[in-house]
Formats: C-alpha cells, structure tokens, sequence
C-alpha cells in the first residue's frame, strides 16, 4: 500500500488533549455544574505548563462547557431548564432535517440495520428498562445521523445532545421515567421506521416535528 492510500492520524496537541479530557468529564457527571476548575491542578496532571491548559480552557468556555467569571475563576457551567428548551427546539429542527435528507436513500442494508436497532428498542420498551431504552434511543438518532453524511450536522448534533446529558446528570433527572413518554418515544420510533422505508418525508415532519422533548414534558410543558 502506497503512502497516499494510507490515513495517516496526526498526533493531537496536548492542549486537545486537555479539552477532551475536561469534556468527557463534564459530559460524564465527573465534574458537575458550578465545580471550580483549577488551572494548576489541571497542568500538574498533565505535567505541562498553564500555557495549554488555558487554551483547553478558552475552547470549552467558547463552546459554553466552562465560564469563566469576573474573578478568573474556572467554572462548570450547566443548563437551566429554558436552556434545555431551546436546545430541544433545535436538535428538532436539524433531525428533521437530517431524516428528510435521508427519506427513500437508504440501502437495504442499511434498513434492515435500522430495523434491527428498532427491534431492540422495542426489547428495552418491553422490559421498561428506562436507562438501557435511552441509550439505545441515543444510539439510532446518532446512526441516522451519522447516515446523513453530514459529519459537520453530526457533529453540531452531538454536542446538542450533551449539553441535554449534562442536564441530565446534574440534576439526577430520569428521562422517560413517565410512561406517556415512554409509550410516545417508542411509537414515535416505529413510525420513523417506517416513513423512512416508505421515503415518506410528511410522515417524517408530522413524527419529528413532535418527537424531540416528550421525555421532558413535565418540566418543559408543552414544545
């Protein structure tokens, strides 16, 4: 094999290094929401200079996972419950998107991946098993997105959803504990199934468009 058909992967910065060690940690629970950052604590785990640190820092508070205050102070920043609306609205917005593109361009292949994903979401449903249904929920729309082909809409996707994660954890927050939830979340998914193999894009809108949320019903009201 030549070197141009190779993928070569280039090492990362330590200062990318840092960021995604400090996100996966917020985005896990590890560090919650309000918990103070320190800067030479972070340097001496990594053994390196503040100068990385910083930058690791400025990137997540950029991107809204630390604030820094008026001090300089280093903070985890969380999400109100309004934030977590707007988030939804959007995450709606961009699957809508991303399952019209996708309506009557699946392989059979790829269907029948879907179908199986389905099914065992149906598995966890039957099981109420409330924490496993999620996650495979979590996995589907990340595979259809991941379909689409869009890495950047795939990407802006993900980091929606774990600013929803983020939420979630910090306030002990168990989605899909009510059963209308559960029993719409579900239903919902099966009809998905369904308009895709159909390429039925209105069938898609209509479930979409209402989808996104329902786990969140009693603290959002209605979406």
């Amino acid at each position: 094999m030549s070197l141009r058909e190779k993928t070569l992967e280039l090492p990362r910065t330590i200062s990318e290094t840092i960021y995604l060690h400090l996100k996966k940690a917020i985005v896990s629970g590890e560090l919650r929401p309000g918990q103070r950052v320190q800067e030479k604590d972070i340097a001496a785990l990594f053994k390196v200079s503040s100068t990385p640190v910083r930058e690791a820092f400025f990137r997540l508070a950029a991107e809204r996972y630390l604030a820094i205050n008026a001090r300089k102070e280093v903070l985890v920043q969380g999400a109100s419950i309004e934030e977590v609306r707007e988030l939804y609205e959007v995450v709606r917005a961009l699957d809508l998107y991303a399952a019209k593109k996708l309506a009557g361009t699946l392989a059979e292949g790829d269907v029948r991946m879907l179908e199986a994903m389905t099914r065992k979401l149906g598995e966890c449903y039957e099981a109420n098993d409330h924490q496993r249904y999620l996650e495979q929920n979590l996995r589907i729309h990340d595979w259809l997105w991941r379909a689409n082909g869009n890495a950047s809409l795939h990407e802006t996707l993900t980091q929606l959803m774990e600013k929803i994660a983020i939420y979630i954890k910090s306030n002990g927050f168990s989605p899909f504990a009510d059963q209308k939830a559960l029993d719409k979340s579900y239903a919902d998914h099966v009809g998905i199934l369904s308009a895709l193999e159909r390429g039925d894009r209105e069938a898609l809108e209509s479930i979409i468009s209402s989808h996104w949320g329902e786990e969140f019903s009693e603290i959002l009201g209605n979406a």
